[in-house]
């Protein structure tokens, strides 16, 4: 699993590549939900607010995820990189603030990454039974 660490995007926000192709590919992006975080005013009394996530890329190009064992070890490795970057993101900025309420980093960031996991595992399933 190889980090890709996004920090100080600028307010307006982050733009994300769109979804890999996954029969190229054969990767899923882990990323961390935003948070803001705030640096020290300026000399006008602006206080800037940076935007930040993480991501982390996920590679399934060794396993077989048209399998349910291969599907499993897929999203473990989805969840393990979720934890890892929300950890990244609270070690680095420790008082930062979410953009949104919601559910925690770690599901956030695994739910989202489930979204691209499952429609490549349904498209290896029908490709395996073609």
């Amino acid at each position: 699993m190889k980090p890709r660490s996004v920090l100080g995007a600028m307010a307006l926000g982050l733009t994300v590549a769109s979804a890999p192709s996954f029969a190229q590919q054969q990767e899923i992006i882990v990323q961390s939900p935003r948070v803001q975080v705030a640096r020290p005013a300026s000399y006008a009394g602006d206080v800037p607010v940076d935007v930040i996530t993480v991501s982390h890329v996920v590679s399934y190009s060794n396993i077989d995820i048209s399998t349910s064992s291969g599907a499993q070890v897929l999203k473990q490795r989805i969840a393990d990189a979720a934890k890892a970057a929300c950890k990244e993101i609270d070690t680095a900025y420790p008082t930062r603030k979410p953009i949104s309420g919601g559910p925690s980093c770690e599901k956030s960031a695994t739910d989202a990454a489930m979204v691209q996991a499952n429609a490549a595992i349904a498209a290896a399933e029908k490709a395996r039974y073609k």
